[in-house]
């Protein structure tokens, strides 16, 4: 039997008529608009006898999530505790980051603290392990159940060899690059246009990113699908650990150069079409030289006749910039 660890997640106060719709919005945004993110700081996660984790969440739905609720599901092979992180002071309450919410607060990322100890006579060994996010009220009200390895996000990013910053995506150079593809973008949900609240959607401009690195820089290869819009900036996120302060290199497409938050030093060249990209990172500039791993993320804001559209690699347009949504890079070595 699974062991549950119940703490305090729900349904907010409205009018009886309208309770029950309200309700199960809140059930169909978490999908895309609850993210659930485990910290890994040291590039893998790993379940010896006792592991120790955090457990973030945010909330960008258009309202706050009254009551939630966290269990550890290990089919019987952990006992897990499980505590509010003591600066989460409106716990059980989780309120909205979004600027679309409706009532309360601002909102912003908090996190649950979690131990796992494997049973007497359990060898060590790989084993799933689920994050279970329901109202405790209502336990078939499930908000999202998550799998730890894929609320970790590790992406592996390959050694880089022979990358020359010319603006030419050869197969030589990135053919084992970690492809970062599938944007999104947001919309009000086409399903029923009465709801106020954002769902995710294939973004209309797609791009094929790599990724790669070595001990001193961070490159990227961005490649274009179609026509350059009238405006086309890709956003590079990074950051050290799911506290820190993301660093952001932008680029601009149609200009064929970049910029970043921390200062200068990145090398930028365009194809003559523009259809490629290559971009050279000092990893010093990004705050994480050395590091076996980090956090990152990619956005990208595209124009067309006076209207943009904000796509995310992951994420949404109001969380594509918050850490608890980056995948974790780690470093080959």
């Amino acid at each position: 039997m699974l062991r549950k660890l119940l703490l305090v997640a729900a349904c907010l106060s409205f009018p009886a008529a309208a309770l029950a719709h309200l309700c199960n919005d809140v059930f169909v945004q978490a999908r895309d608009n609850l993210a659930v993110k485990v910290d890994v700081r040291d590039g893998q996660l790993r379940i010896a006898k006792t592991a120790r984790f955090r457990v973030y969440l945010l909330n960008t739905m258009d309202r706050e999530i009254a009551r939630i609720a966290l269990e550890i599901r290990t089919n019987g092979k952990f006992n897990a505790r499980v505590n509010p992180s003591p600066d989460w002071k409106t716990f059980p309450k989780l309120y909205s980051a979004s600027p679309k919410r409706i009532r309360g607060q601002k909102g912003k990322k908090e996190y649950f603290e979690v131990t796992l100890t494997r049973k007497p006579g359990v060898p060590d060994g790989k084993y799933r392990i689920d994050l279970h996010l329901f109202n405790p009220r209502r336990k078939s009200q499930v908000f999202k159940t998550v799998d730890l390895g894929k609320a970790a996000g590790i992406f592996e990013v390959p050694k880089a060899a022979g990358i020359k910053i010319d603006g030419k995506v050869g197969a030589a150079e990135w053919g084992k690059g970690l492809l970062c593809t599938g944007f999104k973008a947001t919309r009000r949900d086409p399903q029923n246009r009465r709801r106020k609240y954002y769902v995710n959607y294939p973004a209309p401009d797609q791009g094929r990113f790599r990724v790669a690195a070595d001990r001193e820089n961070l490159y990227l290869a961005l490649g274009f699908v179609g026509a350059a819009p009238q405006k086309d900036v890709i956003d590079f996120y990074a950051a050290a650990n799911l506290e820190s302060k993301p660093v952001k290199v932008s680029v601009d497409r149609a200009a064929g150069t970049a910029s970043c938050s921390a200062g200068g030093g990145i090398e930028c060249r365009a194809s003559s079409d523009k259809s490629t990209i290559e971009v050279k990172i000092p990893r010093k500039l990004l705050g994480v030289a050395g590091a076996k791993g980090f956090l990152a993320n990619f956005g990208r804001t595209t124009g067309k006749g006076g209207e943009e559209v904000v796509s995310f690699w992951r994420g949404n347009q109001w969380s594509v910039a918050d850490t608890v949504q980056f995948a974790h890079f780690k470093v080959a070595e």
